[in-house]
C-alpha cells in the first residue's frame, strides 16, 4: 500500500481514518462517515471538527484543520496502465491527477488543495487508487457566477482573469477536457483562514511571484478543479486537442454573449 500525504497532514487519523483501507472503501470509512455526501462521481468528506449543518462540533480536530474533502476514486485496468506509459508518467491514475496538479500550481495555476493519495499494490498499474483534495472555500462556478448580479466592472475583471487562467495551462502544456462551466470556479469571497495564516500564505504567494518576475494583479483567482483525463502534451498535440478550450468559451458565450469573448 501506497500512502503519500500533503505537509499540512500529519497522518491519516487526521483526516477521520485508521488505515488506508477506511479510505479505500466505497463509502470510505470516517469518523464523519454519517454526515459524508454524494457529489457526481465524488464523496465529499467533513474532516474531524468540523461543524455539521446545525453548527454542532461532534469531534475534535485532529491536526488536519476543519472543512470539507473531496475523495476521488479511480480503477484499474487499461486507463491506469495508460498513467505508466503516458506523460506525465505515473503509477496509477489518482498519482496522475496529483502530478498534474502539481505542475499546474508549479506555474501559477490554481487547483484543489490536495490532501492525500492512496494506491493498492498491483502487477502493473494500481487496480484501485483514491485521492484527497480540500474543498476550495469562498469559490464558486463560472455558471453561478455568470448567473449572478454583476456590475460590468466585476464581470471584466472575472472574464480578464480567466482568460489569463486559460493562457497559463496552454502556457505550461496542459489539457483539461473535463473542465465546464461547473467544475471551473472563480473566487467570489476572501478565504475564511484566520489573518495570521492569510499574512503567511501572501508571503508565499510573493515570493514566489518575485522569483518568476510576475506581479499579482487584483483579480479573482481561477481554480480548475476537474483534473480527469487531463495530460501533458508537446505543442502540436495541445493545439489537436484545444477543442476544451473551445467548448468551453462555446458555452460562455451561450451565456453570457456580451462578454464571452474576452475569456478567448
Amino acid at each position: 500500500m501506497t500512502v503519500r500525504l500533503a505537509p499540512d497532514v500529519p497522518d491519516l487519523a487526521a483526516l477521520g481514518a485508521a488505515c488506508p483501507e477506511d479510505l479505500l472503501a466505497d463509502p470510505p470509512h470516517v469518523v464523519t462517515a454519517s454526515r459524508i455526501e454524494r457529489v457526481g462521481t465524488l464523496w465529499r468528506v467533513p474532516l474531524p471538527g468540523t461543524p455539521d449543518r446545525e453548527g454542532r462540533q461532534q469531534e475534535k480536530p485532529r491536526g488536519a484543520g476543519t472543512g470539507q474533502l473531496y475523495l476521488h476514486r479511480y480503477g484499474g485496468g487499461w486507463p491506469a496502465l495508460r498513467a505508466r506509459l503516458s506523460h506525465p508518467r505515473s503509477t496509477s491514475l489518482a498519482a496522475r491527477h496529483w502530478n498534474i496538479a502539481c505542475h499546474l500550481q508549479a506555474n501559477g495555476v490554481t487547483t484543489s488543495q490536495l490532501v492525500a493519495l492512496i494506491e493498492q499494490p498491483g502487477a502493473l498499474a494500481a487496480p484501485l487508487s483514491v485521492l484527497i483534495t480540500r474543498e476550495l472555500e469562498g469559490f464558486v462556478s463560472l455558471r453561478s457566477w455568470l448567473g449572478s448580479p454583476l456590475d460590468s466592472a466585476a464581470r471584466e475583471r472575472g472574464l480578464e482573469s480567466l482568460a489569463r487562467a486559460l493562457e497559463a495551462v496552454e502556457r505550461c502544456g496542459v489539457s483539461l477536457p473535463g473542465a465546464t462551466l461547473d467544475n471551473v470556479l472563480l473566487q467570489a469571497r476572501a478565504s475564511d483562514d484566520c489573518v495570521a495564516l492569510q499574512l503567511t500564505n501572501l508571503g508565499s504567494e510573493q515570493a514566489i511571484l518575485r522569483e518568476r518576475g510576475l506581479v499579482r494583479s487584483r483579480l479573482p483567482t481561477i481554480a480548475f478543479t476537474n483534473l480527469r483525463d487531463a495530460s501533458i502534451a508537446s505543442a502540436a498535440a495541445r493545439r489537436r486537442g484545444a477543442h476544451w478550450v473551445s467548448e468551453l468559451q462555446r458555452e460562455l458565450a451561450r451565456l453570457a454573449p456580451a462578454d464571452g469573448a474576452r475569456a478567448g
